[in-house]
């Protein structure tokens, strides 16, 4: 295949030699071989790019001043003082207007990469807000995962403990009308026997209770000791998880359980993949109307390093300011990275428990 400029040499070259056999068969006709020597550098200075055009039209013009010289006598100095600096404005004028056509396109060509970009950068903003949404929906469902654990656990319990004895219990009391007829006594150590294991299931049925009531309430801190156990159980990491009585007990709004799990989650992340670390110590405090979450770890990051947080530890930033709270990033003296976050505990909770569980995204 031929190339477009190939191809408009050889066309420019073809019209030239016609023009040449139109002067020399039809003599006389210098003026109108003048003009169409004009076009033709015209052409070429807006169709061929370079050198290419400074080459051929300069080639055409030379020919045709030595043909005018020797045919029909005119002199050099009239050519160049007249001919030659019309054929050089043509040329200047056209190779300015090819550049200006040149930069429109190459702008028009900019303008819509940018147009694409955007485009592009438009549904991969909404794949990740869809990406976000299901991952924080993934989350809430497996903080409900944990609760359901406990209660199986719990179930269990109930199903082979007080099961058991209540199964005692049935059987002693079946046997009791015929105790009495025959061994009082016997009758009286039966019923001591129920006594003694009715009571002790009622006093199993009360720890199972209130334990219980401390599970639906603590979900949060039940969710982030999971997470610390699971990281542990895969990960050479040593991690050290601290929470104040209150943090154990107290309910935690559901989006203030997931938001601490999130960050949590992406500092431990962040310190397996870039920190180099052997520890990381965490410690949760909760007052009366805050959370608060320390994290700290042994890694390589020093004061004077040169770092930039990346996509994650932008995220966490991004978590607890819309939460109202605030994360406060840094590396910490000798070495490692020390994370402090802080979030409001809001006022209606009981909206906010598993049973009700709202759309993070606030739909």
């Amino acid at each position: 295949m031929f190339s477009t400029t190939f191809i408009l040499c050889v066309l420019f070259t073809l019209l030239y030699g016609a023009s040449l056999s139109y002067w020399f068969t039809f003599e006389g006709q210098t003026p109108l071989l003048l003009s169409l020597q004009g076009l033709l550098i015209s052409f070429i200075a807006l169709r061929l790019p370079g050198w290419i055009a400074l080459i051929q039209g300069g080639s055409f013009l030379l020919t045709t001043f030595l043909l005018l010289a020797m045919h029909d006598g005119k002199s050099w100095e009239l050519l160049l003082r007249q001919d030659f600096f019309i054929y050089v404005g043509l040329f200047a004028l056209f190779r300015l207007m090819r550049l200006r056509r040149m930069r429109e396109q190459e702008q028009r060509r900019f303008t819509e990469e940018l147009t694409m970009m955007h485009e592009e950068q438009a549904i991969t903003h909404d794949k990740l807000k869809q990406a976000h949404k299901e991952l924080e929906l993934a989350t809430i469902q497996s903080l409900r995962n944990v609760v359901l654990e406990e209660r199986s656990r719990i179930a269990r319990d109930i199903h082979d403990s007080i099961g058991h004895r209540l199964t005692s219990v049935i059987v002693q009391m079946q046997a009791m009308p015929y105790a009495m007829r025959t061994d009082e006594e016997n009758a009286s150590l039966i019923l001591k026997n129920v006594l003694d294991v009715t009571r002790g299931c009622l006093q199993e049925v009360r720890s199972i209770v209130h334990n219980m009531e401390s599970n639906e309430t603590g979900t949060g801190g039940v969710s982030l000791r999971s997470l610390v156990q699971h990281t542990a159980s895969f990960s050479p990491l040593q991690i050290q998880l601290e929470m104040s009585e209150e943090a154990e007990k107290e309910s935690w709004p559901l989006d203030i359980t997931v938001v601490l799990y999130r960050c949590l989650q992406e500092a431990i992340t962040n310190t397996i993949r870039h920190a180099y670390a052997n520890r990381v110590c965490i410690s949760v405090k909760q007052s009366e109307h805050e959370v608060v979450l320390h994290y700290r770890d042994d890694g390589i990051l020093t004061p004077d390093s040169v770092w930039q947080e990346g996509f994650g530890l932008s995220g966490v930033r991004t978590r607890c300011k819309d939460m109202g709270g605030h994360c406060h990033i840094q590396a910490q003296e000798p070495q490692g990275i020390a994370i402090d976050i802080q979030l409001p505990l809001r006022a209606n909770k009981e909206g906010d428990r598993f049973g009700q569980v709202k759309n993070p995204s606030g739909g």
